[in-house]
């Protein structure tokens, strides 16, 4: 029957021009009744094909024939692969405008100065006067004389001077910020017979911003370039990151914080701004900076560069699959950090450079063995994983001072997974274990068990299309800080917040060596309800215990880390999703409510009350039976009834000994998303609140301290004031006191009385808040010839932020610190933005 194979084909040798082939029924049936049966062909079908001068050249599907071969009566008809090369691309652009948002409420109504003689008196610059207690701004008038620290003179009496008005200063270091960016990212694919290849990309990107504090700007530079090469169930890829920051001024220092803490407490009657001459820097008060001094010219810088390559490779294949991976990170920053001369408590300046290299090196695998079953019900696999982490950090100060730091790390699991999946009921079981050991603990842990499991049942006898799915887990594992993390910000804890100016951190923690791994053991558990895959309603509890928790303590002058504490963190969540599409639109909509309550349940002896971040006479602490992180400070004194004690002037008492004074962990915080899609529009909403919760408000105790507060302003008249509370007879309290008598002197009023910082618990306020973090809406076009898609979007972030808490945004920081939650200190106000973005992709 072969010989009529070749008669059928010889048209193809014979004639040169295209020739339609003859299919009809006879033709069929004399190919299906020979043995020389057909096995492969591409495409999968044999009635169309296009012929001309070369054998099989192409078909009317468009590919040529590599060959042909016929083995045990089966003919293989091979095609040559068919080749391509895919480009596409995308370029973004943005322009983004940021304002401040909340502040806290300054006076504008009294000058710098004091009580004296029984009288409200100016005391200009030249006396050093710190406060602004002293006279009505609308009660005074300049006097035109030639006087250094103003234009128009000193400030006299109205009706003695010039008669020109006294001007309030505003003394502004924002101004609205704005930021810039760009990014182009490019993509490359070589295809055989539509699979890949060769893939290949580029991106790269840019951003330029002018932010909200003046003379301060931020850059950034980014490059990504990724290769991969695939063949049939392999695939090597390779990928090179770039990333270079640079910013005006670093803050580990607090450097911004102070230049806003100077210009909230600027008096109004002082001008920063005609003040802040380089050749002869003047501040309102020898305990203060000019922040418009500080900010211009000042020297600092802070530049990193971050670059990461990795290679991986990968294999898929019926059964036993794998993946390694190798990466190198280096990470390179360099600070210069300072004041210049004639800064309040460094009159000579200081400047230091700090330099850090970090370089890791990981070893990453995973391989994974599908076990067959012969029931098709059930699936099984067993997974391994291994990691290797060699991590190196090195900080040079230019003291000098050189700290180094180096782990070995190596992590590892097995576990064996099950699977049944029924035509309703569908369960599984994971099943495992870990090690991690490195040279940095004292022991190495070789038994971590962990285990998870869930069963979900589908459509329910009388709940069509719902479904219920239950799982729980346990899980154990360790973990140590990083030798990258730097702890130098610690040392703000040996100061006072009177002292805080002095804080210019040097020291680091002397070794990361010698201590036991943090151990964790975790529970979890999760019910979930769902309604035809567009409702779907959930719980779940969750429960953490942390034990020999590491952190930093101030030991004969040195940073020092120590197993110090445990803790246990439970709580649960509960959520729910809705979907809905009809026609052009649809919408997609979840919620959830979470609340937690992390515990100190154990301190080990010598440790309880060790201050976590803050100043030395207010700050987050770990004190057992306490939440993590509870605010430590001052409280009036009290009686057995908890009556604050009032004293012989008829001002309440203060306790000297420390107290749990605040609690930051709210009560509960609830988020919701919306998304709602109509045609080509998209809108996104971000919701968040955040009930309970409490701050310490430092920043208003310091500008009650020096009355640049509102609060002063409003009731330093108040006379006949009755604290309530008990004398030290246990009588109710019925002396009446002044907040601000002329006749005695100014450190003895209502604000000045307690010291810097006052009383802390009287600075306790409720955290809760309300948010709208992101709005965001979308257009999408899809463009004939070379541009496939242009998308536009506008957006704006914390557009709404409402809360009862009289300072900044209670969710920033102090100093940018971690473990700082709860404490304001001059926090740095958040910012509102607005933006447009424009993609095009081609």
């Amino acid at each position: 029957m072969k010989p009529l194979l070749m008669v059928l084909l010889l048209p193809a040798f014979a004639y040169s021009q295209e020739v339609k082939p003859v299919i009809s029924n006879d033709y069929l049936t004399l190919i299906r009744s020979d043995s020389s049966q057909i096995k492969h062909f591409w495409p999968d079908t044999s009635t169309s094909i296009r012929l001309s001068h070369q054998l099989f050249y192409q078909d009317y599907y468009k590919f040529r024939v590599r060959k042909i071969t016929v083995r045990r009566g089966v003919m293989d008809i091979h095609p040559y692969g068919s080749k391509s090369i895919w480009f596409g691309g995308q370029f973004n652009t943005g322009v983004e405008i940021k304002r401040v948002n909340q502040l806290p409420a300054l006076q504008t109504q009294f000058v710098q100065g004091r009580s004296q003689n029984g009288a409200l008196v100016w005391r200009g610059a030249e006396t050093g006067e710190p406060f602004s207690y002293g006279p009505a701004l609308h009660t005074l008038e300049y006097d035109g004389s030639n006087y250094a620290y103003d234009k128009n003179g000193k400030l006299v009496a109205a009706g003695t001077g010039n008669g020109q008005a006294a001007s309030s200063y505003p003394n502004n270091i924002f101004r609205t910020a704005s930021m810039f960016s760009q990014s182009l990212r490019l993509q490359g694919q070589y295809r055989v017979n539509g699979d890949p290849r060769l893939s290949a990309g580029l991106k790269m990107g840019q951003s330029t911003e002018n932010t909200f504090i003046r003379n301060n700007k931020n850059t950034s530079r980014n490059l990504t370039a990724t290769l991969e090469f695939r063949k049939k169930w392999t695939s090597l890829s390779g990928m090179y990151t770039l990333l270079r920051d640079e910013f005006s001024n670093p803050n580990r220092n607090g450097f911004l914080n102070r230049v806003y803490q100077d210009a909230l407490l600027t008096p109004v009657s002082f001008d920063n701004a005609h003040n802040a001459s380089p050749n002869a820097p003047q501040a309102y008060s020898t305990v203060a900076d000019n922040p418009d001094y500080l900010l211009a010219n000042n020297g600092n810088r802070f530049v990193q560069t971050h670059q990461t390559v990795s290679l991986m490779l990968e294999r898929k294949g019926r059964r036993f699959n794998y993946k390694i991976t190798q990466s190198m990170e280096h990470l390179n920053q360099q600070r210069r950090e300072g004041y210049l001369p004639g800064s309040a408590f460094f009159p000579a300046g200081i400047s230091m450079a700090r330099n850090k290299k970090d370089r890791n090196y990981l070893l990453d695998g995973n391989a994974s063995f599908d076990i067959p079953f012969y029931n098709s019900d059930f699936t099984g696999s067993v997974k391994v994983h291994y990691s290797y982490r060699d991590s190196r950090s090195g900080i040079d100060y230019s003291i000098p001072t050189t700290y180094s730091y180096q782990r070995s790390a190596h992590d590892a699991s097995l576990s064996y997974i099950n699977e049944y999946r029924g035509d309703q009921l569908n369960a599984g079981v994971n099943l495992g274990s870990k090690l991690y050991a490195s040279n940095t603990t004292i022991a190495d842990n070789y038994f971590l068990p962990n285990a998870a499991a869930y069963i979900r049942w589908e459509d329910i006898p009388g709940l069509d299309y719902w479904y219920v799915k239950i799982s729980g887990t346990y899980n154990r594992f360790n973990n140590e800080l990083p030798v990258s993390r730097s702890f130098s910000q610690n040392s703000l804890l040996q100061y006072t917040t009177q002292q805080a100016y002095q804080f210019f951190p040097v020291m680091e923690v002397s070794s990361f060596d010698k201590l036991n791994a943090v151990r964790h053991t975790e529970y979890t558990g999760l019910l979930e309800f769902s309604y035809n895959y567009k409702f779907t309603l959930y719980g779940e509890l969750f429960n953490r215990k942390t034990m020999d928790d590491i952190f930093p303590v101030l030991s004969n002058g040195n940073l020092v880390l120590q197993n110090i504490a445990g803790h246990r963190n439970k709580g649960f969540e509960l959520g729910a999703t809705f979907s809905h599409h009809q026609g052009d639109f649809s919408t997609y909509n979840t919620l959830s409510y979470v609340t937690y309550n992390s515990r100190i349940t154990d301190v080990k002896a010598g440790y309880d009350g060790t201050p976590m971040a803050g100043f030395a006479n207010i700050h987050t602490a770990i004190i057992k039976g306490t939440a993590l992180g509870s605010i430590v400070g001052t409280d009036y004194q009290r009686d057995a009834s908890n009556q604050v004690m009032i004293g012989k002037d008829g001002f309440p008492l203060v306790n000297p000994t420390p107290q749990v004074i605040g609690n930051p962990i709210p009560a509960f915080t609830m988020k919701m998303a919306n998304t709602v899609n109509w045609k080509k529009l998209s809108l996104d909403l971000l919701w968040e609140w955040k009930k309970g919760g409490q701050m310490w408000n430092g920043t208003q105790a310091v500008l009650d301290y020096y009355g640049r507060s509102a609060g002063s302003a409003a009731l330093r008249q108040t006379t006949g004031y009755v604290f309530n509370g008990v004398l030290e007879d246990k009588q109710p309290n019925t002396i009446p006191v002044s907040f601000y008598d002329v006749n005695v002197p100014v450190e003895q009023n209502r604000w000045t009385r307690y010291g810097h910082s006052g009383v802390g618990s009287a600075y306790i306020q409720k955290a809760d808040v309300l948010r709208l973090n992101t709005v965001n809406l979308s257009f999408k076009q899809r463009l004939k010839k070379y541009s496939q898609q242009l998308a536009i979007s506008v957006y704006a972030h914390n557009l709404i932020l409402y809360t009862p808490y009289k300072g900044a945004d209670p969710n920033q920081l102090l100093y940018d610190q971690p473990n700082a939650a709860g404490l304001d200190y001059f926090n740095l106000p958040s910012v509102k933005s607005f933006g447009c973005n424009i993609s095009i992709q081609f």
